[in-house]
C-alpha cells in the first residue's frame, strides 16, 4: 500500500509537470503569459491532497483532534481542486491556437480533478473507519456539495479559501445575498456541478477494487 501511494503521488507530480510544461511552452512560443495563473491554481489544488495525506497518516496511528483539524483545513481548500474546471471561461484568450489552449486547459482541469478525488478518497477511508461506510458516503456527497458551493463562490463572487478562513461571516453574508438575488442560477450551478463531481468520483472509485476482484 505505501508503494502504491508513492506511485500515485509520482504520477500526479508527472501530470502536474506536464501541465506546467504546456503553459511554459505556450508562453515561450507566443510571448503571452496570460495563462500563468493556471500554475498558481494548480499549486492550490495540491494543498487539499497534502492535508489529506497528513490526516490519513495520522489516522493510521490514532484518530484525535489533530486529524479533525487537518480535515477542517482540507475541507476549506478542497474546492481549489475542482475549481480548475471553471478556467475554461478563459478559452480563446491570447494568440495561441484554440486547440492548444483547449488541450492545455483540459490537462490542468483533469489533473486538478484527480488531485481532488485522490484527497477525497483518503478522507473517505478515514470517515469509514470512524462512522462506517454508509455515513462515509453521505459525507462524500456533502463534501462535493460544499465544494460546488466553494467553486461557485470562487468563480462568480471572487472569494477564495483564505477569505473563508479569515472572514467567514463576510463570506456567509455574500452567499446569503446571492441566494436571495439569483436563487435559480445558483441552485442550477450547484446541482449541476455536484452531480458532475459525484459521477466523476464514482467512476474513479469504481476502479479501486478491480485488483482485489481479479485476485479473488
Amino acid at each position: 500500500m505505501p508503494g502504491r501511494r508513492l506511485l500515485a503521488i509520482v504520477a500526479l507530480l508527472a501530470a502536474s509537470a506536464l501541465c506546467v510544461a504546456t503553459e511554459e511552452i505556450r508562453t515561450y512560443e507566443t510571448g503571452d503569459a496570460y495563462y500563468r495563473f493556471l500554475v498558481w491554481n494548480l499549486i492550490l489544488a495540491w494543498v487539499p491532497l497534502v492535508f489529506a495525506l497528513a490526516a490519513y497518516s495520522r489516522a493510521r496511528r490514532r484518530i484525535d483532534v489533530v486529524v479533525a483539524l487537518l480535515l477542517v483545513v482540507w475541507l476549506l481548500f478542497f474546492p481549489n481542486a475542482p475549481y480548475l474546471l471553471t478556467d475554461f471561461v478563459h478559452l480563446g484568450e491570447g494568440p495561441a491556437p484554440l486547440w492548444y489552449d483547449a488541450l492545455m486547459l483540459s490537462a490542468f482541469a483533469w489533473t486538478g480533478l484527480l488531485l481532488g478525488f485522490g484527497s477525497l478518497y483518503l478522507v473517505q477511508l478515514i470517515l469509514q473507519r470512524v462512522v462506517g461506510p454508509a455515513l462515509a458516503w453521505l459525507g462524500v456527497v456533502g463534501v462535493l456539495a460544499l465544494a460546488s458551493a466553494g467553486v461557485y463562490v470562487g468563480r462568480f463572487i471572487r472569494f477564495n479559501s483564505w477569505d473563508a478562513l479569515l472572514h467567514p461571516l463576510s463570506v456567509a453574508d455574500v452567499i446569503q445575498d446571492q441566494l436571495t438575488a439569483v436563487p435559480v442560477r445558483m441552485a442550477a450551478a450547484l446541482l449541476g456541478l455536484t452531480a458532475f463531481l459525484l459521477v466523476g468520483y464514482l467512476v474513479v472509485y469504481s476502479f479501486t477494487d478491480l485488483e482485489l476482484e481479479l485476485d479473488e
